[in-house]
């Protein structure tokens, strides 16, 4: 009997530390997304009913180079059959029939800079949150959302998920700092696993997005691209940095 108590008072000191880790690791919400909820929740609901639609758009944001080289590398992306979605090329996009949305965020990139700060890593986690808004909403319409940033996949990639569970909008949210990470792969399968594809035979259509700097205080907000809008500090021209998805966003603009 005095073994048994023994073993009692063991497992549950084992118990008390456990929870205490979990605690002292626990995931710590983003007051931001509270108060969206809090304060917009069915508005937020109605755009989480119209995204996650195979009809949808796959949308990336972030850095602009990161998101344009993504977009680049969709638009012509081909490791798997098509029909069968066996790893080999059969010569035809895999994201065939489409529409890729690029949100390029120049009001807030370069991001390692905002890293480099507790208060510009909070930013980074609003910006993330923020940045899916724009993405379900009906300029977007968002099925899946990639974050084309490593920092914004370490300090906004839980929140975006976070913030997708509680208003329940079922877009899968893709993020990964490693650099080996493939996030067309990764794109590819989730679609195949949920249906999410179109099935048009048309080649993948590219469309742009960017933020412009805002007042003091107030978050940015996306517009129509607009290459004369791009920062003198940005280094190419999207016409050389993803020539395919430039072409195809001129072509397909009106």
């Amino acid at each position: 009997m005095k073994r048994f108590i023994a073993v009692l008072i063991v497992l549950a000191a084992l118990a008390a530390l456990s929870c205490s880790r979990r605690v002292e690791t626990g995931y710590d919400a983003l007051r931001l997304v509270d108060a969206l909820v809090a304060d917009s929740l069915p508005a937020l609901q109605e755009l989480a009913l119209q995204a996650g639609k195979s009809s949808g758009t796959i949308v990336l944001v972030g850095d602009p180079v990161r998101c344009l080289e993504l977009s680049e590398d969709m638009m012509g992306f081909d490791e798997y059959d098509n029909v069968d979605a066996r790893r080999v090329k059969d010569g035809l996009p895999d994201f065939a029939g489409e529409t890729i949305v690029s949100l390029l965020d120049f009001a807030n990139h370069p991001y390692d800079s905002l890293a480099a700060s507790e208060e510009g890593r909070q930013a980074l986690r609003e910006i993330a949150v923020r940045s899916s808004i724009s993405a379900i909403d009906s300029l977007c319409r968002c099925k899946v959302l990639i974050l084309c940033s490593p920092e914004l996949a370490v300090r906004g990639g839980d929140d975006v998920s976070d913030f997708f569970e509680k208003i329940g909008c079922d877009v899968p949210v893709i993020y990964s700092a490693d650099s080996t990470f493939s996030p067309a792969a990764e794109c590819f399968e989730i679609m195949r696993e949920k249906n999410l594809f179109t099935h048009n035979i048309s080649w993948p259509v590219a469309r742009l997005l960017m933020t412009l700097p805002s007042d003091a205080g107030r978050p940015s907000s996306f517009v129509g691209f607009e290459d004369s809008l791009v920062p003198e500090s940005f280094a190419d021209t999207v016409g050389i940095l993803a020539p395919n998805t430039f072409v195809s966003y001129v072509q397909n603009k009106h």
